[in-house]
């Protein structure tokens, strides 16, 4: 319903209550106030759309479980079987972080001097920290994560200034808050932790409250799978054929060649070799003994084939060829062509 005035429009809405007149409309509110009141009492909520009763709980005896997703203050992991933190000091976390209260070093070899993917301090902040996760999500070793922890209350305000000692917390202890979320990057995340120890000597990446009670291994997830299968320094090496025996004359050939052209030899003529069969046990001992039978050269092409680096020559265009060979005249020709128009290159 609308209703016209000189200044306007004004609508009305009809609720489709009666109009309340005499202090009626204070009763109605009071109604609603009383039975709140009552329900306090006598009513305790079990699901989230109740709106009336008891939604209290005895903190602390009574605590209320806290979702998976529930983030406090950051925290770092290491592994349980190794002691070997998954913090490989990359400084994405420092980057990222808005009110900048996370530092950290990274750690160095003590021989070589070199930087290690390991962190030799961290520090957070937790005064000034504003648990955004935002270290957690951008974390590429999945090794910062939120705590559930809350109740750290102090008067000693320099204490909360946390350094390494007081971020780690075992795999297990994060597993146990957040299964789901650890059982989704666990693979990955012992993948670059085995990858990354493999770059750390002595203790260095060991988190200092299990330091020199656990012996440097594999990570748990990585360890089942490498039992499983045997080390390659067991397995025996495949036999390696002798060379020449599984080549065809002109392959063996053009190999002499190149050989020769690479230790200076330009001077000898190209050989062509012929791999000579022997029984099993001479074969152990020594190389194939090999009868090389060679294009003939021309007398000015060996300065010219020890200049260029090349097993042929503009006097001698099919050197490095062999004689049997079971090319056809016409790609002779078209290899001659080639190679002149090479050797005819200015440089």
């Amino acid at each position: 319903m609308t209703v016209e005035f000189a200044r306007g429009k004004a609508y009305v809405i009809d609720r489709g209550k009666p109009k309340l007149r005499a202090g009626q409309g204070m009763l109605a509110g009071l109604d609603v106030v009383i039975k709140h009141f009552v329900g306090a009492f006598t009513k305790k909520l079990e699901t989230p759309s109740e709106t009336t009763g008891v939604f209290t709980v005895q903190y602390p005896e009574e605590r209320l479980a806290l979702p998976e997703a529930f983030r406090n203050f950051p925290i770092l992991l290491y592994d349980d079987a190794t002691g070997h933190e998954l913090c490989t000091s990359c400084f994405q976390c420092q980057r990222i972080c808005p009110p900048q209260v996370i530092h950290m070093a990274q750690a160095t070899d003590p021989t070589t001097g070199k930087p290690v993917p390991a962190v030799s301090e961290f520090i957070i902040e937790y005064d000034a920290c504003m648990s955004c996760g935002l270290c957690a999500e951008v974390c590429p070793f999945d090794a910062i994560k939120m705590d559930h922890d809350y109740e750290l209350s102090t008067s000693d305000h320099p204490s909360m200034t946390v350094d390494k000692v007081g971020l780690d917390r075992p795999v297990s202890y994060y597993e146990a808050i957040a299964p789901s979320f650890w059982a989704e990057v666990k693979d990955s995340a012992y993948k670059k932790l085995q990858g990354n120890m493999k770059r750390r000597s002595g203790t260095i990446g060991i988190a200092p409250q299990v330091a020199g009670k656990v012996k440097k291994a594999a990570p748990a997830a990585a360890r089942p799978a490498a039992a499983a299968a045997p080390t390659a320094a067991t397995r025996p090496a495949a036999p390696v054929a002798a060379v020449g025996t599984n080549m065809s004359d002109e392959k063996r050939a053009r190999l002499e060649a190149i050989r020769a052209a690479k230790a200076g030899g330009g001077a000898a003529p190209a050989p062509v070799v012929e791999a000579v069969s022997m029984d099993d046990g001479e074969a152990a001992e020594a190389a194939p003994v090999a009868v090389a039978t060679a294009r003939p050269a021309a007398s000015g092409s060996a300065s010219n084939a020890l200049s260029t680096g090349l097993p042929f020559s503009a006097d001698n265009l099919l050197g490095g060829v062999p004689e049997n060979t079971a090319m056809a005249e016409d790609k002779l020709d078209r290899l001659r062509s080639i190679r002149s128009g090479n050797i005819a290159k200015p440089g």
